[in-house]
């Protein structure tokens, strides 16, 4: 028996739905109308159902083959459950359900399916940490669902109001869900990515070593350098395949890559390198840091950024550098591949993960160097840097 329903006016019931034979756990939000009559969730004829249908056929599975449920498996009142008086209680009351569902089936990913379930899920919330922030990256449940693996999406019912051209998207993370659920530690999984077109390898890590509340600082990451250090690098630089490069301003914490095109002020407060994947140095603008950074700049080497053609070369330039060498935006490569997607650095990145790397910019104001040197290290990433 479970307690009764927090939220007044409530409709209906839904039971889950599925055999779970592939090990995912599809779990949405709540009930709406077609769900409440017909107790089933996500019904493949409803608005937000037949989305779903949709990429699971797409991506060659079949409906049958995960289990779909919700957070809450009743219909709140005028489908209103995020934002509601009732969101907290009725996450709370469901949470309860969930678990017996998840004891049942035994699933070994979650699809979580916007805000309500990722928070659900993960007790994550607040800045930077929304769907569209997070989404992608595999992160573990709470501890009251064992720590299973959750990969969020946005809801199908978001993608219906306007933005269905993030449809290959869900396809993605759909994919994904399934790669984590079916691979072993030590094994690599491929899947097909609807967004890049190409086969991605995912190796799953043990869940316990993935905190994102936490960051885990790569040995190769230098975070508060000697001066020695910081002219050490120069001469490493020099050898150089490619140097990766990134500046913080004061802007940096309060704007997104998106919206940082128009230059407020030509304030740095720090720049970052990077030579190879998990590796880089953390310089603070001031002497004698400043000159390392202006001699690396003018190096002959290829150089590559994120929103470094629009934001960082015109107040590095501002600021008396030389950018000397073929210079890449990934961003605008991004752009020139998926021009209807957005072009944050932690949104491609999730397309790019092998499944040791996880999210990092909700960490901007409390580990500030690992965070500009996570930056760099993932321009390496996604240029193919193994």
């Amino acid at each position: 028996m479970y307690p009764a329903c927090p939220i007044p006016g409530a409709q209906s019931w839904c039971d889950p739905e599925g055999s779970g034979s592939i090990g995912v756990l599809v779990l949405g939000e709540a009930c709406g109308e077609n769900e409440a009559r017909d107790h089933l969730p996500f019904r493949p004829y409803a608005p937000a159902g037949s989305v779903l249908e949709r990429a699971i056929r797409r991506c060659g599975y079949s409906r049958n083959q995960f289990v779909l449920f919700n957070v809450c498996p009743v219909q709140p009142p005028k489908n209103w459950l995020e934002g509601a008086p009732w969101e907290r209680e009725a996450i709370q009351w469901g949470s309860e359900i969930l678990a017996k569902v998840m004891a049942q089936y035994k699933p070994k990913c979650i699809l979580a399916l916007g805000n309500v379930p990722l928070k659900a899920m993960t007790g994550l919330m607040g800045e930077q940490r929304s769907i569209s922030h997070l989404r992608g990256w595999p992160i573990p449940s709470l501890g009251t669902f064992d720590f299973v693996p959750v990969v969020g999406s946005f809801h199908p019912s978001f993608l219906r109001r306007g933005a269905m051209p993030l449809f290959s998207v869900l396809m993605h993370d759909l994919k994904l869900a399934v790669a984590v659920a079916n691979s072993k530690l030590g094994q690599t999984v491929n899947f097909y990515s609807p967004v890049l077109s190409r086969d991605v390898q995912y190796t799953r890590h043990p869940i316990s070593e993935i905190d994102i509340t936490t960051p885990v600082v790569p040995e190769g990451y230098t975070t508060r350098p000697l001066e020695s250090q910081a002219w050490e690098f120069l001469e490493e630089a020099r050898d150089a395949k490619l140097i990766a490069y990134d500046i913080e301003t004061p802007r940096s914490t309060e704007v997104t890559e998106n919206e940082s095109d128009e230059l407020g002020d030509t304030k740095i407060l720090s720049i970052q390198f990077s030579l190879a994947r998990d590796t880089g140095i953390f310089l603070p603008w001031r002497d004698p840091f400043i000159e390392v950074a202006r001699r690396i700049l003018a190096l002959p080497n290829p150089k590559a950024g994120a929103n470094t053609w629009r934001f960082d070369n015109p107040v590095l330039m501002g600021n008396g550098c030389e950018i000397a060498g073929t210079n890449h935006d990934i961003r605008w490569t991004w752009h020139s591949l998926q021009p209807d997607l957005r072009g944050a650095l932690q949104f491609i990145a999730s397309f790019y993960n092998d499944g040791s790397g996880r999210p990092w910019k909700h960490l901007h104001s409390t580990a500030p160097e690992w965070y500009g040197l996570e930056d760099v290290s993932w321009i390496h990433r996604i240029l193919g840097d193994k």
